[in-house]
């Protein structure tokens, strides 16, 4: 049960942060990354947001409407294309939302990426109960310890690169939570990859926040495992995974 339990969280984890390929993303020309602000205002007045899931004015509308952070506090400021992929974004109610933006000319360098990660940092601090960024039960077990201030040295020494037999390792990726009216809040920055000279190089930055663990790891295994050893919700999951194959 517990093997079961741990393919069905990484499904639902991988689900949440997007489009499949991890670092590495296609850039396309599928349209203008400029959001409408009228169209977002529009949605905003609806209370909901009524169009395509993946464009900027969906990632605006949710990013505002979930979490209080104006688009704007999370646009990089280096100069970035206007031309976007498909996927380079995406805004849902209930899963992760998340932003792209694909530096001039494809080419991302490191000092424009850390100005960004702490552009974002200051956003989500903004927003936050307390005006903190937190562990999160991701790091931490303890509530308290969860709920501490990860302070923005701690978020880029962590990301900071490291040397392995004299090659550095650079992974691009920086992470923290943050509260809000009492939720905990996930948030990824990444820089995404693409083949380039036959080398991976960054193009692009992507923040991606949604919902994080309420409480310890520990604890959330234990109380899914408990959900799914009931018979009805073991039927419930058989019957998706047969209709997911046909």
């Amino acid at each position: 049960m517990r093997k079961v339990l741990m393919t069905l969280l990484c499904i639902a984890a991988i689900t949440a942060c997007g489009p499949k390929g991890g670092k590495k993303a296609a850039a396309g020309n599928e349209g203008e990354g400029k959001v409408n602000l009228e169209k977002v205002a529009e949605n905003i007045a609806k209370d909901t947001f009524n169009g395509e899931k993946n464009t900027a004015e969906a990632a605006s509308f949710w990013f505002k409407k979930r979490f209080n952070i104006p688009i704007a506090d999370v646009t990089p400021d280096f100069e970035y294309g206007k031309e976007t992929g498909k996927y380079d974004f995406l805004g849902e109610e209930m899963s992760a939302s998340y932003v792209t933006f694909v530096a001039k000319d494809s080419t991302l360098n490191r000092d424009d990426f850390i100005a960004y990660v702490k552009k974002v940092y200051a956003a989500t601090a903004k927003a936050a109960d307390g005006g903190i960024n937190v562990y999160g039960f991701t790091q931490k077990s303890d509530p308290a310890e969860a709920a501490a201030e990860k302070t923005l040295e701690v978020v880029l020494d962590e990301g900071k690169p490291q040397s392995l037999f004299g090659i550095e390792l650079y992974m691009g990726s920086y992470s923290w939570n943050f509260i809000k009216d009492g939720t905990y809040y996930m948030v990824d920055v990444k820089q995404l990859e693409k083949r380039k000279n036959g080398e991976d190089k960054p193009f692009a930055a992507r923040t991606i926040i949604g919902q994080g663990l309420q409480k310890s790891m520990q604890e959330t295994m234990d109380e899914a495992e408990k959900a799914l050893s009931d018979p009805e919700v073991q039927k419930q999951i058989e019957k998706a995974l047969k209709d997911k194959s046909k």
